[in-house]
């Protein structure tokens, strides 16, 4: 048994009750292996010890602590302190680019990384170079373990210069969906599903995320199967730039649809929020999931909609480079060709025999290897056998 921290440093508060805390998911699967471990999550202004579970003797907590934020990383003084880092065996932090996970190596000497980002998504642009050259090398020898997300990522970062990356991937918290009933709103669209072939979004309406590209494929698949109905759900979410210029959120997605021709309009079912256990109802009536990101560090919702039995088709981004090996898991498609993405999905919808293989095969491949208990498993592995 050992004691184990959990950190995520970056300089952002999280809502600990709010969509794919993983910090959460991960330190319940430790306990679950019959682990104690804490995870520490940098907060602006609260000090704070909450209970996550004790399952067997063993327990997980969440320790939140007052952050200093410089740019765009964040320094705890009190998880600097030796006093704190000495009653931990292990020591796991969050990304490369956050300074805490250099600092932290330097002071414990089993510390291990757990980095997602396979693009410079959050150090400003000239800053990243310097980081890379004053810390790079450092950290590839301090640390124990250098867990990825993603095979993109896993290329990201050795193109810095780290080696012997371990490409874990992510977890599923399947504990979420435990003992919870249909919603009355939520019978509402699984009744509209029932009654409708329906390809599915779930995230935030934003350009990243490529709502535009969707309806343009969604226009595609009309033209060959016309019953066919397209759900989005999720809030609209404007860029920042357009924010600056006094646009709302809410106008993104409001200012898109109005571009969009009537009869296509008519066949699309906007919901901006369905409570995250619920989703378990809305997948697997799903003919096809669709995810056409720019960049995506790895997609829990496709996590999710392979468990639950919804077909995927994605573009090439963090989870699918590492999930989807060939098309016996789901359609990843690195062009973004509506004519293309089309045809992928009308195969979900016209070949039985290919969608029931797709399904079977995701829910085995989620529910063997992608839980957060067998992401914490390889990873105690890993730090375990390295001498």
């Amino acid at each position: 048994m050992a004691k184990i921290l959990f950190i995520r440093s970056t300089p952002y508060d999280e809502d600990l009750n709010g969509y794919n805390v993983q910090g959460v998911g991960i330190a319940k699967a430790f306990c679950t292996l019959g682990h104690d471990c804490d995870y520490l999550n940098f907060h602006k202004t609260k000090e704070d010890i909450i209970d996550l579970c004790e399952i067997n003797g063993h327990k997980a907590r969440v320790i939140l602590t007052k952050r200093i934020r410089l740019l765009r990383t964040g320094i705890s003084l009190k998880a600097l302190k030796s006093s704190f880092l000495s009653q931990y065996d292990i020591v796991i932090c969050r990304e490369y680019n956050q300074l805490m996970t250099h600092l932290i190596a330097r002071k414990h000497s089993n510390t291990s990384m757990y980095s997602g980002p396979y693009w410079n998504m959050f150090m400003i642009p000239f800053f990243s170079s310097i980081y890379d050259f004053l810390f790079t090398k450092k950290m590839n020898t301090e640390l124990r373990c250098k867990f990825v997300k993603s095979q993109l990522a896993q290329k990201f970062l050795e193109a810095k210069g780290y080696t012997d990356l371990v490409d874990v991937g992510v977890g599923l918290d399947i504990t979420r969906f435990d003992n919870v009933g249909c919603k009355e709103t939520t019978t509402e669209l699984v009744d509209y599903m029932q009654k409708n072939r329906c390809i599915l979004y779930i995230g935030t309406l934003d350009a990243n995320k490529n709502i535009s590209f969707i309806i343009d494929v969604y226009a595609k698949v009309l033209e060959n199967a016309p019953d066919v109905k397209l759900i989005l759900v999720g809030k609209s979410k404007q860029s920042y730039k357009n924010k600056l210029r006094g646009k709302s959120d809410k106008s993104y997605y409001d200012e898109l649809i109005q571009t969009v021709p009537e009869y296509i309009q008519k066949n699309i079912k906007h919901i901006e929020r369905i409570d995250n256990p619920q989703l378990q109802f809305i997948y697997p009536l799903a003919k096809a999931f669709i995810l056409p990101s720019i960049h995506e560090i790895f997609g829990m919702v496709m996590l999710e909609a392979m468990y639950f039995g919804a077909p995927v088709i994605t573009s090439c981004n963090g989870g699918s480079s590492t999930l989807i090996k060939d098309e016996r898991f789901g359609k990843m498609i690195k062009e973004y060709n509506p004519s293309l993405w089309a045809d992928g999905i009308l195969e979900y919808l016209n070949n039985d025999d290919y969608t029931k293989l797709v399904i079977n095969n995701c829910k085995r491949l989620i529910r063997e290897k992608y839980t957060w208990e067998s992401i914490t498993a390889k990873m105690m592995e890993c730090i375990n056998n390295v001498k």
